[in-house]
């Protein structure tokens, strides 16, 4: 009788450790990455464009393997009959046929067994292996990275958690790369452009005029937005977030669809309760001084209640741990980028996370700085946009002017690393309900301005907000007068 397959899997207490040597030994299948390159020589007008699409040159273990899928690859890409003589020829004007045992190899992969009918599992084989070999090179790092850092848990933590993710990412991304690939992605990226002018082809800002300075929000991005406490920071990126959710472009449909994008917040400084409290209020268009002395009639009440079962919906992941290092910092991003599918992140706020590395101690610049380039890295990991909120120092209230980039506190670490650099700064004149400009605002509508004090891939400008004050809420000048 046959043991289940759980019972013949299970490793029993008392079994003697795996042999280190085997440990080592390097995992794949040569049989299946024969079967691969033989379904593109086979049939190279139907296979090359589906195994490319998955596999790439390490994937493969062989080297000889490795030179023949490359070659296969250019040929193809070049638009070149793909057969033994071309390909020994392409090896040959590039002094590998020896190496590579050309024409031999070749005429071998031609004559096997395999079908190109099966090629999807051959590829699943090959492709398997090659995550296997890289996370057995992933946990080699991490046991040295344990030897080397013992008095420093939390950085090895983080470069653990970084070396798996990378691997459960393979298939994803690419780090090398020639120019011409990505100048036809840049093509691409123009002629895109060109096909949907008009529409956003970022996460929607919720403010017209943002929109079209920066074309929305966009990943790999860390966009900084900076103001002195009690501005409205939290208020701004909790609107940012409200329109990021609200509704997405479908390109397809080329219509607007909902849900919008799923948004993570990081709050080191206030609850989860109170940000959904602020959520409410602006969202009812409720008092949230009311809502807090309970001053609430039944008609509010039921309004609230309704807003909350819609706001259930939201796709947001909130996250209010305080006293956060940048390094479980990342660690939580990354998970609610596996768990949750996040398409944006919002921090608030820089200052209040801290660096555990030995240059960070008693240097409060250099740690801040490691903060900063932690977010960037992370904003490049993740290939989201990260929008997170700093202070300015006191300097910028001197004079009653406009805030600039040498204000932002600690560090001109933030500046380098930033893709964006936003600075919130109410006008003079927007305690009343006269702008600064003379004109009439509605009651309770403060007059605040946006800077865009540095953009790296757009121009740099300002513009005019408004700030209802009851219900901690931007709005926008233009849909507010329409």
């Amino acid at each position: 009788m046959i043991a289940p397959a759980a019972a013949r899997k299970r490793r029993p207490a008392n079994a003697t450790p795996a042999d280190p040597e085997a440990l080592q030994a390097p995992m794949y299948s040569a049989e299946a990455e024969k079967a691969v390159l033989g379904s593109m020589l086979a049939r190279p007008d139907v296979v090359v464009d589906e195994v490319t699409e998955v596999l790439k040159r390490d994937d493969f273990f062989v080297p000889a393997h490795q030179e023949v899928f490359e070659a296969i690859q250019a040929l193809h890409n070049n638009g070149k009959a793909i057969d033994i003589t071309t390909l020994h020829q392409y090896l040959a004007d590039r002094k590998l046929a020896e190496v590579v045992g050309s024409p031999g190899i070749l005429a071998e992969l031609a004559a096997g067994l395999a079908t190109h009918l099966n090629v999807g599992s051959y590829i699943a084989i090959v492709k398997d292996k090659s995550l296997l070999r890289h996370l057995q090179h992933a946990c080699a790092n991490i046991s040295q990275l344990v030897v080397d850092n013992q008095d420093s848990v939390t950085s090895v933590l983080d470069n653990a958690e970084r070396e798996i993710f990378q691997v459960t990412n393979r298939g994803l991304t690419n780090s090398t790369v020639t120019a011409k690939t990505e100048i036809e992605k840049a093509i691409q990226l123009i002629e895109n452009y060109q096909r949907n002018k008009g529409h956003l082809f970022g996460i929607p800002t919720g403010f017209h005029r943002l929109n079209e300075l920066t074309t929305g929000w966009h990943g790999g991005e860390m966009i900084v937005l900076a103001a002195r406490p009690g501005i409205g920071k939290t208020a701004l990126a909790l609107t940012f977030a409200r329109h990021a959710m609200d509704a997405r472009y479908d390109e397809k449909l080329d219509n607007w669809v909902k849900p919008g994008h799923a948004v993570g917040l990081f709050s080191l400084e206030m609850t989860n309760q109170q940000l959904m409290l602020r959520m409410l209020a602006s969202y009812a268009s409720e008092s949230l001084q009311r809502i807090r002395q309970g001053d609430l009639d039944d008609q509010a009440m039921q309004k609230l209640r309704m807003i909350g079962e819609d706001m259930k919906q939201f796709p947001l992941v909130l996250d209010d741990t305080s006293f956060l290092s940048i390094n479980q910092l990342r660690g939580k991003a990354r998970r609610m980028k596996q768990q949750h599918k996040i398409d944006m992140l919002i921090i608030d706020y820089l200052q209040l996370l801290r660096s555990e590395s030995e240059q960070a101690k008693d240097n409060r610049q250099n740690e801040v700085a490691e903060i900063s380039r932690g977010i960037k890295g992370l904003a490049k990991e993740l290939d989201i946009p990260i929008i997170v909120l700093a202070q300015l120092n006191r300097k910028s209230e001197e004079g009653k002017t406009e805030p600039a980039l040498h204000n932002l506190r600690e560090s001109g670490a933030i500046e380098q690393d930033a893709d964006m650099v936003l600075l919130l700064h109410r006008e003079d004149g927007a305690d009343s309900e006269e702008g600064g400009g003379g004109e009439t605002l509605p009651m309770g509508v403060k007059k605040y301005k946006i800077i865009i004090a540095k953009q790296r891939n757009g121009p740099t400008d300002s513009l005019e907000v408004h700030f209802h004050s009851q219900y901690t809420r931007f709005e926008d000048p233009v849909r507010h007068e329409a």
